[in-house]
């Protein structure tokens, strides 16, 4: 990393016997490191006021960044439009989420992600905020999912016990977390309500047949993310 008599500092890597340059301004630079790490780490990275630092950078600087990406890592940075705007995510094979070291939804937080985007998007049950109890009397009364999470968390129909609220809760708890990791929701400081973010329909680009046939969730799940 050196800077260049133009205040243009180079990001200078070694990979497959070949020099991968990002030539950015001093300006940059920092943002840069912010950005790289996030996007790396599997963080989405859409026009939110706990992300538009970074995301205007990203915008700025998209296609050197693209051909970075693709040169050092064979990965892909992807623009994913939106209603109202769009998002930035990095994308690759498994092996290359690997080296990216990305986080990885785990089969149970996939499933909740699932439940929460169709209670969202198709049930219609809540806008854009609520927080942990509520998601949690949604899957509590919800007919047509409470029945395949007692199941599969459980083995089988249960009376509403409060070990079986402790396991739902922890459940919510542990996924939610995963996906602020993703950038699909946020938590404003001192506030219990949680933020559903643009980016969090991807849920629905990898798994809309299953969201729109939710009744084919039965008793076991195998997500692939």
């Amino acid at each position: 990393i050196f800077i260049q008599p133009q205040s243009t500092k180079q990001c200078n890597m070694e990979h497959q016997n070949q020099e991968t340059f990002l030539k950015l301004s001093t300006y940059n630079f920092e943002r840069f490191a912010e950005a790289d790490n996030l996007l790396r780490s599997g963080m989405h990275i859409q026009n939110h006021k706990s992300q538009r630092r970074i995301y205007d950078f990203i915008e700025d600087n998209i296609e050197p960044l693209k051909s970075f990406y693709e040169r050092l890592y064979k990965a892909k940075l992807n623009e994913q439009p939106t209603v109202d705007n769009k998002y930035f995510y990095l994308d690759g094979t498994e092996a290359q989420n690997k080296i990216l070291n990305k986080v990885k939804l785990d089969q149970e937080a996939t499933l909740f992600a699932i439940f929460l985007y169709w209670l969202h998007k198709v049930e219609k049950q809540f806008s854009f905020n609520l927080t942990k109890a509520e998601i949690v009397e949604m899957l509590n009364t919800n007919h047509r999912i409470k029945q395949p999470i007692q199941k599969i968390f459980f083995g089988t129909d249960k009376e509403d016990t409060i070990s079986i609220q402790k396991t739902l809760e922890k459940w919510v708890g542990n996924s939610l977390s995963q996906l602020v990791k993703l950038g699909w929701v946020y938590f404003p400081e001192d506030d219990e309500k949680f933020e559903m973010l643009p980016a969090f329909q991807r849920i629905e680009i990898i798994y809309r047949d299953l969201i729109y046939n939710i009744d084919s969730i039965k008793t076991t799940y195998d997500f692939q993310n």
